[in-house]
């Protein structure tokens, strides 16, 4: 629902809002369908377009699905940059683990089509490295959150590891809690949050 606003929020020119409803609905559609069963025919459909209007604005199926999860990911890292901006170091981290549960429902599909696109880059060194762009600016990101929990105004080695070690946790959490109705999100997340707040707190 947040992406959808957003995307409705933009302005521009008749094209413009044409390609944000091709990239809105590709989104959609991949969260709802799987990238398996989302074509060309199902995007055009579910934007409301004539699928001819695809291929004038995006060169494959592929590159509009790029298009979708970048754009996504963008808002979702702006929303963490709003939330280093706004926060006192002090209680940078601790506003990180609140935002990240109060926001689980709103960007579940963010995460499914992420997770989606990862397993098909396994075999795609090219969207691989696309996407290595966006996971390194939430890297770093995470590594500015956990510096701050340690104490520290800029970000170490050490800081840019654990962001590491938490991104590829979150991932696996993230697909736990996407194919498990069951799974408790939360309760994992909060105890995360604490192993992490041990690890930050540690002299030396």
């Amino acid at each position: 629902m947040a992406y959808r606003a957003a995307m409705a929020a933009k302005n521009g020119s008749e094209g413009q809002g044409t390609r944000d409803k091709l990239i809105d609905a590709a989104f959609r559609a991949v969260a709802r369908d799987g990238l398996a069963d989302t074509n060309v025919k199902s995007i055009a459909a579910e934007a409301g377009v004539n699928p001819g209007l695809l291929h004038y604005h995006f060169a494959s199926k592929d590159a509009l699905l790029e298009a979708a999860i970048e754009s996504a990911s963008a808002r979702y890292m702006a929303e963490i940059d709003a939330l280093i901006a706004t926060t006192p170091r002090a209680r940078l981290f601790d506003a990180y683990v609140a935002f990240a549960a109060a926001t689980l429902d709103a960007n579940r599909d963010l995460f499914r089509v992420r997770l989606a696109l990862g397993a098909r880059a396994m075999n795609d060194a090219r969207l691989a490295a696309r996407l290595e762009i966006g996971n390194a600016a939430v890297r770093e990101r995470l590594a500015t959150v956990f510096a701050a929990g340690a104490g520290r105004s800029v970000p170490d080695d050490r800081d840019r590891l654990r962001a590491r070690a938490t991104k590829a946790a979150f991932e696996g959490m993230m697909l736990s809690w996407l194919t498990n109705p069951d799974f408790p999100m939360r309760a994992v997340l909060g105890e995360w949050a604490e192993g992490m707040r041990a690890v930050l707190h540690k002299p030396g």
